[in-house]
């Protein structure tokens, strides 16, 4: 099952090559899926559900790095390197993926040398968001975290002009420790973005997003106005 490329392999053909050494695996929300520290590392597929990626501060505040949605790989440092996961990945939804086991995947590699190719490219881009986010949480206040916490949440295919409902993890609180924060404050900090019209209350767990651009500009820690009244009139 070889295949030829004058370009990086990309990832849906990548999955093509994967898929006869994938198993279908279910998660429960709130599951662990592996622990910062743990070795037996699998590659993930995921098809149903997020998942959340958290790193445990040396003052043992969590930082929140990623939230992987359907379609998205990942789970596979171990395989790469032998050395434990630098994070703990932990089901939000019911999760339906398909994994791989580390044999598996190193017959896949010695199958299409270029599989490792697109993951370590993969690993490398996410090594850096990773880094980006830890020093993020580290110098912005409350409300940049928690909009950059909500960008983790968009979907893939979120445009500036479409309809863009975010689901907030549940237990709020739960997801706000993610993120070094109290309840209370989190719940501040999204009412603060709702009072500048970035987002809008949907319901319990659902925000509609008003300004996707200013709510990017809030998670990189850029500073917001208040939306003018002739904006409020419109």
């Amino acid at each position: 099952m070889s295949i030829s490329f004058s370009e990086p392999i990309q990832q849906a053909e990548m999955l093509r090559v994967l898929e006869p050494y994938l198993s279908l695996r279910r998660y429960l929300p709130g599951q662990v899926l592996w622990t910062e520290g743990e070795v037996s590392g699998r590659l993930v597929v995921l098809e149903q559900g997020r998942v959340k990626i958290l790193r445990t501060q040396p003052d043992g505040r969590s930082v929140l790095l990623f939230v992987f949605g359907p379609g998205e790989v990942f789970g596979f440092l171990p395989f790469l390197d032998g050395g434990p996961y630098p994070a703990t990945a932990v089901a939000i939804d019911a999760v339906e993926a398909k994994v791989m086991s580390r044999s598996a995947l190193r017959a896949a590699i010695a199958d299409d040398p270029q599989v490792a190719m697109v993951l370590l490219q993969s690993l490398g881009r996410r090594l850096r968001q990773a880094f980006d986010r830890v020093d993020d949480q580290a110098r912005h206040d409350a409300t940049a975290r928690v909009a950059a916490a909500l960008v983790l949440l968009l979907p893939s295919i979120a445009e500036a002009d479409a309809l863009v409902v975010i689901e907030v993890p549940s237990p709020a609180y739960a997801f706000a420790e993610d993120m070094g924060l109290t309840a209370e404050t989190f719940s501040r900090a999204v009412t603060h973005l709702v009072d500048l019209s970035v987002v809008h209350r949907l319901g319990t767990g659902k925000l509609q997003v008003l300004d996707l651009a200013r709510l990017r500009r809030a998670a990189a820690g850029g500073a917001l106005e208040a939306p003018s009244a002739e904006n409020d009139r419109d």
